[in-house]
């Protein structure tokens, strides 16, 4: 059981796991993020440390959490720096084809992950490199080959992507580094210089409770 908070503050923190219980009818979650950092809006780690941060581990030492993590998309550098600071337990960010960032993301974050035995979590392996000729599974296999990612989220149209999914990975082996390559050229040629979702004006990523 996962769920995650916007907040930065204690309180803010705490109320909103005491939310995510009390929806999902359980006395602990596994894995609770802090969710969405933005270096536009997060420069100050020292005083989320001293809010969320300390709520976050307030609640992994009461078993309310078993691990606290933090998630974002907005460049490789705030999640690193999170990383280096909190040793959280989790991170979830975005591992496309397309390799934004000019790669970072798979080499930057991912050896600094291993490093601190920080576990991670790929997202958005699909939302934008549909666009592209490539299969659904391709493009998950491909976030699931990278060293040090440990499980991959996705949405789901049909039934049937989730039968293709769930076979992919019982027959799954990682992709070689030039298999990867290649799909990296093919999504994106597709792609061009047309911007991610995430990195349009206006583009939400609201959190839930």
């Amino acid at each position: 059981l996962v769920s995650k908070s916007g907040s930065r503050t204690y309180d803010g923190f705490m109320r909103d796991l005491e939310t995510s219980l009390r929806n999902l009818q359980t006395d602990h979650l596994d894995l609770y993020h802090l969710h969405n950092f933005d270096p536009k809006k997060d420069k100050d780690l020292g005083k989320i440390e001293r809010g969320a941060v300390r709520a976050a581990r307030k609640a992994r030492e009461q078993g309310l959490i078993k691990g606290f993590g933090v998630t974002g998309h907005s460049g490789p550098d705030i999640l690193m720096a999170c990383i280096k600071r909190w040793q959280p337990d989790a991170v979830l960010t975005i591992f496309p084809a397309s390799r934004p960032d000019k790669g970072r993301y798979e080499d930057e974050l991912l050896p600094l992950a291993r490093k601190h035995k920080t576990s991670v979590i790929a997202m958005k392996a699909i939302r934008r490199d549909r666009q592209s000729d490539l299969k659904g599974t391709d493009l998950i296999r491909y976030a699931m080959s990278l060293k040090g990612v440990h499980t991959t989220i996705v949405g789901l149209d049909t039934i049937a992507h989730l039968d293709e999914n769930a076979a992919m990975a019982t027959k799954f082996r990682p992709l070689k580094g030039h298999q990867r390559a290649a799909i990296t050229r093919e999504v994106q040629l597709a792609l061009g210089n047309y911007p991610a979702p995430w990195d349009m004006p206006g583009y939400s990523d609201g959190v839930v409770v």
